[in-house]
């Protein structure tokens, strides 16, 4: 995909998130509603943040800081938006159940930056997270068993 289209197409899902967004806060009574309607509420919340934060952080990215390739700064700025935007939504949540306190704040903003940390460490070069691969050692019915002659026991036992 080219990056005007990914563009284009991020700003209209953004957009329609955000109407959607304004439709549950004005049109659903959050008191009425069940389940369903509060999980609709965050949901449209969090797609609205989440499209609008990765298009301003890409736009900083690429012409405020003048990042030379566009994908790297389009995958950090997605990750951000996400975990953003997924911090957004739990503390209002945390609100919204009367458990929000500078506590579970710390908690959620030290779990954010550990992953973030955690996904920047997975990072190389090329943008994908390599992990070590074990070594396997082949073995040889040879070699183990030439190991246990009597012959080579020091004492000629």
């Amino acid at each position: 995909m080219k990056l005007k289209h990914y563009l284009i197409s991020n700003l209209i899902v953004t957009i329609i998130a955000w109407l959607l967004w304004l439709f549950i806060l004005f049109r659903v009574d959050p008191f009425a509603t069940n389940w369903l309607g509060r999980c609709l509420f965050y949901l449209a919340l969090f797609s609205a943040i989440f499209g609008t934060m990765s298009l301003v952080g890409f736009v900083c990215r690429f012409s405020l800081i003048h990042q030379r390739l566009a994908h790297q700064a389009v995958i950090a700025a997605f990750r951000q938006a996400g975990l953003l935007a997924f911090g957004v939504v739990v503390t209002l949540w945390l609100l919204s159940q009367q458990l929000f306190n500078w506590f579970n704040l710390l908690i959620l903003a030290g779990g954010l930056a550990m992953l973030e940390f955690f996904m920047l460490s997975c990072q190389s070069n090329d943008s994908y997270c390599q992990t070590k691969q074990r070594r396997t050692v082949k073995s040889d019915p040879e070699i183990i068993s030439s190991s246990f002659d009597d012959e080579s026991a020091p004492d000629g036992r």
